[in-house]
């Protein structure tokens, strides 16, 4: 499988330059060479590839030989994420962008110990681009705003899925109906601390579904990538 680069936006025409630093990362740190082949894509689905050509100090050119284009399925898949430790964010962001999210929105959640800092936007972007490189990914999850319940909340639809991710819930994974029609499904993720009462009252009131994922309890930072698998696979996307 060839290795993948981002750009901010693809030309269109028989050729595509690669610059800045995900130039530097194939010229510098994986030594590619001219006649190498190299997939290039914007983040959005579109994605072209193609021998590299020309090969300057801080950029490279190649020549067009195939491109397409891979649409988001549906329901869209977006996760819900208390913001955990520091330390984790980076695996959780990784471990959620390989097995296949769409859309991830930070929640700044009532018992979260850690706090969304000025540079955690950037940080995550880092992580997930980092990851859907790793996995040949053409999509990019797209990253949303910190948000907190109550702008959760607001954004949600009608026709959405909602599942809320808990060890006290009486309802096994399994047992619960998915519709295809969805128009997304919303997977709700709380801290390390649990999901406060008041927060799991709000999400069963918009119509939240309250369910367990087996007997273990897993970290917060963990846990996404399990909910994620178990809704690829009974969607029969997996």
């Amino acid at each position: 499988m060839l290795s993948l680069f981002f750009v901010d936006e693809l030309s269109g025409s028989k050729t595509q330059i690669l610059d800045s630093d995900e130039a530097h990362h194939a010229i510098k740190v994986m030594r590619l060479k001219i006649g190498e082949e190299i997939k290039i894509s914007d983040g959005k689905g579109s994605w072209v590839s193609g021998p590299i050509s020309e090969i300057a100090k801080k950029s490279l050119k190649i020549t067009v030989t195939s491109n397409g284009v891979e649409k988001i399925k549906k329901p869209e898949l977006i996760l819900v994420q208390a913001i955990t430790k520091s330390d984790r964010n980076k695996e959780m962001l990784e471990l959620i962008t390989v097995a296949g999210m769409d859309r991830i929105i930070p929640w700044q959640a009532d018992r979260c110990i850690s706090k969304w800092q000025s540079n955690s936007y950037d940080k995550w972007s880092t992580s997930i681009k980092e990851a859907s490189k790793q996995s040949r990914r053409v999509n990019l999850p797209k990253l949303e705003k910190v948000m907190s319940t109550k702008q959760i909340i607001e954004q949600m639809a009608v026709s959405d899925c909602i599942i809320v991710f808990h060890e006290s819930a009486d309802q096994k994974f399994s047992d619960l109906t998915i519709s295809q029609s969805a128009s997304a499904i919303y997977l709700i993720i709380g801290p390390e601390g649990g999901i406060a009462e008041g927060e799991l009252e709000i999400f069963k009131a918009k119509g939240g579904n309250l369910v367990r994922l087996g007997e273990p309890v897993l970290r917060s930072a963990h846990a996404g990538f399990a909910a994620l698998a178990s809704i690829q696979t009974k969607l029969g996307r997996w």
